[in-house]
């Protein structure tokens, strides 16, 4: 795999080597449930963004924190 981890995704999305779909490889932890803007995960996190130009890191923890107050 080119990209081994979360974090080298990212990376190549960033730079523009690697371009933002819905077909991205995942690595771990339970997929999350209707949720567009989260397009992959690992056990501990989502790359979440409407673009890459605005895509970060987001802690699993911290998503559901924000979700619980939008909701």
């Amino acid at each position: 795999m080119m990209y081994p981890t979360l974090d080298s995704l990212y990376e190549g999305i960033k730079i523009g080597a690697v371009g933002l779909s819905f077909s991205l490889p995942t690595y771990g932890g339970e997929e999350p449930v209707n949720a567009p803007e989260i397009w992959s995960w690992d056990a501990d996190r989502y790359m979440v963004g409407t673009c890459a130009a605005d895509l970060s890191l987001v802690s699993r923890d911290q998503w559901d924190r924000d979700a619980s107050l939008k909701g």
